[in-house]
């Protein structure tokens, strides 16, 4: 009976008190978390390669910030796919605040361009520290190095001269195109990863113009500006005309650069960062780092840097847009184009039917596998004719992978049409199960480029296609595909500039 009354006195602890207790101390476990950030490296990760203005405004940015925590920050290069490989990387690290993204206004173009699933508010944008004109710069060891040369060239090469700069649809490709435009020129755009790889491409002389900004010629003796998008001259260059001076009404194009996390990063966090970032700013270091560079030091916290990339993403739509960059509306054009196509199924199936009644032709299954496989192509081919044309400047589109396609598979379906018309007694299972074949590995291309990107995809289709037409000797098949993905590669990647996709898991 003793130890039954001392229980209700064990048990005589408030129970809701707990729970305060418990919600009070839960409360307190983040606060005391977030207190402690950071308590490791801050990595800054970078689009581009080493020597880019972007990567030279990180280092900067990391040098100047010892002066003010004794936190390193550490920089990372991540190129490829004109920004979306670093995009990527920063989206699949935990929302931490320990890796941050160097983030340059080409970025907007990226997304836009990538069609891929990141989206400029995947991030929160914490502060804007630069503002940099736009410019054009040529290799003081050409015939080509002022405005005016650029211009007489351009003329001259009537389209063949060649414009250098990083991604397709990038701040400076949309520059260049604007360029070409307001002075009554036309040139090819020539892409690359990164600023770093263009530059070292017109120092090579695989290039004629080089559209950048001002820092890009910071030693580098041998590049000269041309020309730079400003209301007035620079001080630091006074003897570089503006393109308002050249005849191009072009005065305010400027290559914003700034710092973002990934969404769903703490205040507190944020705040951190802003705050260094607003201390590195009003260094004396950095202020003359920034006006060396021909550039404006400024200062957009979050909300305004937001906005100020809302409104570039707007603008950014309708010129990519005008450059046949990313498609618009569907026109009736376009509309009318895969109409046909849809129509062409049924005529295809009718002629080769009404082509195998005649003389008294006997119509084998491999005649209608081939033939059903026309019927696509065809349809697959104006589908293709209704895509975007080629921008300005290019020779390709978006269009011309699918085009060559679909041409190839005409070809292939018709051989086998008039074969199959002209022996059917030779038909044989093997043979329609080599068309078969052939579908499926057609099937699986269209599937697969889209995610693993058009060299892998490729790969599969050529492998499997030439051990399904019997051929065995391995080294044989191996020098066969590699000699094919390499002649795509020097065709569409060097020769003609357009940029093969790489798929979502590489890009």
């Amino acid at each position: 009976m003793a130890r039954n009354r001392c229980r209700p006195a064990a048990a005589g602890i408030n129970p809701w008190l707990v729970v305060a207790l418990t919600m009070v101390l839960s409360s307190a476990l983040p606060a005391a978390a977030q207190a402690a950030y950071p308590d490791k490296p801050i990595v800054i990760i970078v689009h581009a390669k080493p020597g880019g203005a972007i990567d030279l405004t990180a280092r900067m940015v990391a040098k100047v910030a010892r002066n003010y925590t004794d936190t390193p920050l550490v920089i990372e290069n991540r190129y490829g796919g004109s920004g979306a490989v670093a995009m990527r990387a920063v989206l699949g690290k935990q929302p931490d605040g320990y890796h941050v993204l160097a983030v340059p206004a080409t970025f907007i173009s990226t997304v836009k361009v990538t069609r891929s699933n990141i989206d400029m508010s995947d991030f929160r944008f914490l502060a804007c520290m630069v503002m940099a004109p736009e410019a054009l710069i040529t290799n003081r060891n050409t015939d080509v190095v002022t405005i005016e040369d650029i211009i007489r060239d351009a003329q001259a090469k009537a389209g063949k001269q060649i414009w250098v700069g990083p991604g397709v649809g990038s701040l400076d490709h949309l520059m260049a195109i604007k360029t070409w435009d307001k002075l009554g020129i036309t040139a090819t755009w020539l892409p690359y990863d990164g600023g770093g790889e263009a530059v070292a491409a017109l120092l090579g002389g695989h290039g004629t113009v080089y559209v950048g900004n001002p820092e890009d010629v910071r030693g580098r003796p041998d590049l000269q500006i041309a020309a730079v998008s400003n209301e007035t001259r620079l001080s630091r260059y006074p003897a570089v005309p503006t393109l308002i001076e050249s005849g191009c009404d072009l005065p305010h194009e400027i290559m914003w650069r700034g710092f973002a996390v990934r969404q769903g990063t703490p205040d507190a966090v944020c705040e951190w960062l802003i705050s260094l970032l607003h201390q590195v700013s009003a260094d004396p270091e950095w202020v003359e780092f920034v006006a060396n560079n021909s550039a404006q030091n400024v200062f957009l916290e979050e909300q305004e840097f937001t906005a100020l990339v809302n409104r570039d993403s707007e603008d950014s739509i309708k010129y990519l847009r005008m450059a046949n960059i990313i498609a618009g509306e569907p026109d009736q054009q376009a509309q009318r184009k895969r109409l046909a196509g849809w129509f062409s199924v049924p005529v295809v199936l009718i002629l080769v039917l009404l082509l195998g009644r005649t003389g008294g032709r006997r119509l084998t299954g491999q005649t209608s596998i081939a033939t059903m496989t026309l019927a696509l192509s065809v349809l697959f081919l104006f589908y293709a004719l209704s895509f975007p044309p080629p921008t300005d400047g290019q020779q390709v589109g978006a269009a011309t992978i699918p085009i060559i396609w679909s041409l190839v598979l005409m070809v292939f379906s018709l051989a086998q049409i008039s074969g199959a018309l002209r022996r059917p007694e030779q038909n044989s299972r093997g043979r329609i199960r080599l068309v078969l074949t052939f579908a499926v590995l057609m099937i699986l291309f269209v599937f697969l480029m889209p995610v693993i990107g058009f060299y892998l995809a490729t790969l599969i289709l050529l492998v499997g296609g030439i051990y399904a037409m019997g051929y065995r000797r391995h080294l044989t098949v191996g020098l066969l595909t590699v000699g094919m993905l390499l002649f795509c590669w020097f065709i569409f990647a060097k020769t003609l500039g357009l940029p093969l996709p790489t798929g979502v898991i590489f890009g």
